[in-house]
């Protein structure tokens, strides 16, 4: 089993990974697209009481480079539980007007800075590596999309060998396996989450 290179700037995914997505979406059977009604973003037009508080959080998630949960935030930046949401609005659509390359993700009362996925492939010279083979990347790549899979349903995705591939991905700890009937059901792990940062 042919193993490829995949680099993690501080546990983000090289361009491959995005390819790898790409290419796993393409060979989805045909179905009629399921439109996700997205939520507007809040706008606060006001600034914190304290504006050092909006920058202690900048500076706590990216210094910590993990997703902080809103007790975590309001504990470092010394501010009311009830402020993080608002600050974290603040902070958020600071980085939307800057259309830079790092954005800010809140999510199931979290929150954490990233690279945006375009620019990911320019950094990963700089990033750490893990060794994981093409075809469990995208194996992998199509289990988080999903958010969870049986595993006898990549038989309608992928040719060839499976199984390999499936306990690939649980040795890295990537994915779990639960017995479902006859077959397993995969899911993505908080460490592949955590790890490619990944949205839930």
């Amino acid at each position: 089993m042919a193993k490829t290179k995949m680099s993690v700037e501080n546990g983000l995914e090289e361009e491959e990974i995005v390819d790898a997505l790409v290419e796993s979406v393409q060979q989805e059977p045909v179905a009629p697209a399921e439109t996700e009604e997205k939520k507007p973003i809040k706008k606060i037009s006001s600034l914190p009481a304290n504006p050092e508080h909006l920058r202690v959080v900048e500076a706590a998630l990216f210094l910590v480079n993990k997703p902080l949960s809103f007790k975590e935030i309001s504990e470092v930046a010394k501010c009311k539980p009830t402020d993080v949401e608002d600050l974290l609005e603040l902070l958020k659509q600071e980085y939307e007007s800057r259309n830079g390359a790092v954005e800010l993700v809140v999510q199931q009362e979290t929150a954490s800075l990233q690279v945006r996925p375009d620019y990911l492939g320019h950094v990963s010279k700089l990033s750490k590596e893990i060794e994981v083979s093409r075809k469990g990347l995208k194996i992998l790549a199509l289990i988080a999309k999903k958010k969870e899979m049986l595993q006898k349903d990549l038989k309608h995705y992928f040719k060839g060998e499976i199984y390999a591939y499936v306990t690939e991905l649980k040795n890295l700890e990537y994915i779990t396996s639960e017995r479902k009937g006859n077959t397993r059901l995969l899911k993505p792990t908080k460490k592949f989450l955590e790890s490619f940062q990944v949205g839930q």
